[in-house]
């Protein structure tokens, strides 16, 4: 029961990118009508999406244990992960941020080689602040729904300013 969940949860994403690879093959998009109509935000939006879809590759007490400025500070340190075998929340947040960042690398590649699209850096800007706000959401959402305790992990901001 347990790896059908594991499994379960993973198609989401699965799905996500799929849409966005389509969505990148075509040569022209319908145009929705409002805010949704600006190019960066339907970037953004997705790539927002893809982060939130990622984040339940990682199980929930990866998202619940760790020191997220620590982190920050030093990066994923391989002794730490290699001690407790849990890269903990820093690491699934960087990761799920990394992956879906890096998807939009390789569809901005592959829009270039759609006709009538073309592979730009802005788009990619707005698909990697799309999974940067994602993840980020990801972890208050964790802290939201259980009732993880981050408040001393965010002495670091506070002593750095």
């Amino acid at each position: 029961m347990r790896n059908a969940v594991k499994i379960l949860l993973k198609i989401p994403a699965i799905l996500t990118v799929g849409g966005i690879w389509f969505l990148s093959s075509q040569s022209i998009l319908p145009k929705p009508p409002g805010i949704f109509d600006f190019d960066k935000f339907q970037h953004l939006l997705a790539y927002g999406v893809l982060a939130l879809t990622i984040a339940p590759w990682f199980s929930r007490e990866t998202w619940c244990t760790g020191s997220f400025a620590a982190g920050f500070r030093a990066g994923l340190r391989r002794s730490s992960v290699e001690k407790s075998g849990n890269i903990g929340r820093r690491g699934a947040l960087l990761l799920t941020f990394a992956l879906a960042s890096a998807y939009g690398v390789i569809d901005e590649i592959h829009q270039s080689f759609v006709p009538g699209r073309t592979c730009t850096l802005p788009d990619w800007i707005a698909d990697t602040l799309g999974a940067f706000l994602g993840a980020v959401l990801v972890f208050f959402l964790v802290k939201k729904i259980y009732k993880v305790r981050f408040s001393q992990n965010f002495s670091f901001w506070e002593s750095s300013l």
